[in-house]
């Protein structure tokens, strides 16, 4: 049976809807790392180093996209660390898939992370869920038709604002319209 091994970062502002007037899922593929370091707040202690305290590509990127950025445009130290307050993110994969990025998770791997997955949402019940990755996207589970989500290319591998904030902005309208319903 799967369990969450990795909890999800929580900011603090998370219930209080304060992005879009929506609770945001951010959902990652993986992390890598040495499984000497792997604990239950691995995943909060990697968002609070890599997206607050310092600039990391991926979680830089991501706060733009979400704060409505164009590329090119500079995000503050301040503006990236209130972002991360204000959102959640949950890695899928509750392994650490390899010692260095750009390795794949297995087919256990990604089978092993659905029902994790489904606990995390029911638990913090987020309205829009933001998926960063087409691999990651296409191994899901059927997600309940209680949540909306969008697919994004992963920020760190051939993101464009341009082609991904529409349909970020078009899942936000949905995900609002599904809040009144």
């Amino acid at each position: 049976m799967s369990i969450i091994k990795f909890k999800p970062w929580v900011g603090e502002r998370y219930k209080k809807r304060d992005l879009f007037g929506l609770k945001i899922l951010l959902l990652g593929e993986s992390h890598y790392g040495v499984s000497d370091k792997e604990n239950e707040d691995f995943t909060i202690e990697v968002v609070k180093r890599l997206g607050q305290d310092e600039r990391y590509r991926f979680f830089t990127i991501t706060a733009m996209f979400l704060l409505g950025k164009k590329a090119g445009e500079r995000i503050s130290n301040e503006e990236r660390k209130a972002f991360w307050e204000r959102v959640a993110f949950y890695n899928y994969v509750q392994d650490l898939v390899d010692k260095c990025p750009r390795k794949r998770p297995t087919a256990q791997m990604w089978h092993d992370a659905k029902k994790p997955f489904l606990t995390v949402c029911e638990e913090l019940k987020p309205e829009l869920i933001v998926v960063l990755g087409k691999e990651l996207c296409w191994n899901l589970p059927d997600i309940p038709s209680k949540y909306t989500y969008c697919c994004v290319r992963h920020p760190s591998a051939g993101f464009s604002y341009k082609i991904e904030t529409p349909k970020l902005l078009e899942a936000v309208n949905k995900a609002k319209i599904a809040l009144v319903d």
